[in-house]
């Protein structure tokens, strides 16, 4: 036995250095398996406590921010836009200085529905608008110089109050007495007073409800003439050229309003310009 140990030796170790390579193998491949479940086990539990450290932070937000809370979707509109900037909503500026992840969750939590936005939404949404005005004939242009007037109601006139968001100081044309076939201004019956939409919508469908459309002052011309435009202070401008914008989405195309916000909400010029923007976008969406 020992002879023959000595004759196949070479034979013998070879075989144990194979079965030696064999259990290393094996060993670390069950060592690497026992490391990787360990890792699995701890990425797992780490991603799950920073879900739950989101899940907190969004809580507390939507805790500390109760009272502004309906302006989240604002609030969403700017970190959309990228408008890293103090606003005048305490909600708005706290949102974004949270992380994306954050926001996401908290939105999630207040069942605040998603908003397709964009800066460069938005400038085709109005060239889109501007196009609809001119083929509607709704009268004189009032987003020349890239609406200039509807960004300086953010970027001067953020604080500046909206004491009546809608007002309802326009003439209800199906009502209207005329002054004459060659006048477009119909005689003001305050018996009959209605917002901007109405009067924008009669307008459009002037011939449908039995109504002389060549009698009747385009809607922009009207605003301008009723409120003195040509000569008013600028926050008073920004703030209806935002009006006639919202009002001429809904217009066009039929739309009850912005999901998740309640217009009459809006305090502050800077409430309007953002809504003014979600309804542009909502009204002309990128295809």
């Amino acid at each position: 036995m020992y002879d023959w140990i000595l004759e196949h030796s070479d034979s013998i170790g070879l075989s144990i250095d194979f079965i030696s390579l064999i259990v290393s193998i094996f060993l670390t491949v069950i060592i690497y398996r026992l490391e990787r479940r360990h890792e699995k086990e701890h990425e797992l539990a780490e991603e799950k406590a920073q879900k739950l450290a989101v899940f907190e932070v969004a809580k507390v937000f939507l805790i500390d921010n109760d009272d502004e809370v309906e302006y989240l979707p604002l609030a969403e509109i700017a970190a959309k836009l990228n408008l890293k900037r103090k606003h005048y909503r305490s909600i708005t500026t706290r949102f974004l200085r949270c992380s994306q992840k954050q926001q996401e969750e908290i939105l999630r939590q207040a069942n605040v529905v998603d908003i397709q936005i964009s800066m460069d939404a938005v400038k085709i949404a109005l060239e889109k608008l501007q196009t609809d005005l001119e083929n509607f004939e709704f009268g004189r242009n009032i987003l020349y110089d890239g609406a200039k007037y509807l960004h300086r109601a953010f970027e001067r006139w953020a604080e500046e109050e909206v004491k009546d968001v809608n007002p309802y100081i326009f003439e209800n044309l199906e009502k209207s007495e005329w002054y004459g076939s060659q006048s477009k201004i119909p005689l003001r019956s305050f018996d009959h007073i209605d917002p901007l939409y109405s009067y924008m919508r009669s307008y459009q469908h002037a011939e449908e409800l039995g109504l002389c459309r060549d009698q009747i002052e385009p809607p922009v011309d009207m605003v301008f003439r009723q409120c003195n435009l040509g000569t008013c202070d600028e926050q008073i401008m920004t703030f209806w050229t935002m009006r006639i914008i919202i009002d001429a989405c809904h217009t066009f195309k039929d739309l009850p309003g912005v999901d998740n916000f309640d217009e009459s909400l809006i305090q502050k010029q800077e409430d309007m310009y953002y809504y003014t923007l979600a309804m542009l976008c909502t009204a002309y969406s990128v295809e």
